[in-house]
């Protein structure tokens, strides 16, 4: 069982998740975008304290809207990944701090053209009647994308890597890191926060520093989690 502390930091990230999303759908709002869903594990109707963001966000006010600008200092890192948007459109990933590490934001923008509503997404709201998929997210995605694009690189993507693994770490769940991780590959759960450590120091671009610590402090969470569980 989660002592008390670590069950208020893990409540604490719930809710600041909640308040980047709720930051978000305003912006999106304000910005005239005409649908945003939720995708991920929050989008199904589950997830825990270490799910992430993941958005669609449709309308051409999507290419207008910057993150950066709804979020200001909170944002850490981001991440450019053509080959994870969809043809016409285009994918980032935003780090952004939050009260005990990091929340990374996947924020897909996707052309009125091709947009649907995949059956594993909630619609936060949608004013352009979307049709719905027949099909879940990720397919429609692949069937949407382009496999030749640039894929994620860089230290941020880095740092985006370490956090993903943290929370499968946090959940012991070892065969989704070692698939998603290779580098943890082996490893016993109990070896893997120090990985996950080493992977973070390895960023050392001095405008990342603010990430690597944060990243960090979200490894020791998730360690700390494992270890409760």
């Amino acid at each position: 069982m989660p002592t008390p502390e670590l069950a208020e930091r893990l409540l604490r990230m719930t809710q600041d998740r909640q308040t980047a999303l709720d930051k978000t759908v305003e912006a999106a709002r304000l910005a005239g975008l005409g649908a945003l869903l939720l995708i991920g594990s929050l989008g199904r109707g589950g997830g825990d304290a270490w799910s992430d963001l993941d958005l669609i966000a449709v309308g051409d006010a999507a290419a207008a809207l910057d993150l950066a600008d709804v979020f200001g200092d909170q944002v850490l890192a981001t991440v450019d990944a053509p080959r994870e948007a969809p043809i016409g459109g285009s994918y980032a990933g935003v780090c952004l701090q939050i009260t005990d590490g990091v929340l990374w934001l996947d924020w897909y923008r996707w052309p009125i053209e091709t947009a649907a509503i995949p059956t594993d997404a909630t619609a936060l709201y949608d004013d352009l009647r979307l049709p719905a998929s027949p099909v879940e997210f990720i397919p429609l995605i692949t069937a949407h994308s382009d496999p030749t694009a640039p894929g994620a690189s860089g230290d941020a993507a880095v740092l985006l890597r370490v956090a993903v693994a943290a929370k499968y770490l946090a959940r012991s769940a070892a065969a989704k890191l070692a698939a998603k991780i290779p580098e943890t590959a082996g490893l016993r759960l109990d070896e893997t926060a120090e990985r996950l450590h080493a992977m973070a120091a390895s960023v050392t671009d001095p405008e990342l520093a603010a990430a690597v610590t944060a990243t960090r402090k979200l490894v020791d969470l998730a360690e700390a989690a494992r270890t409760s569980s």
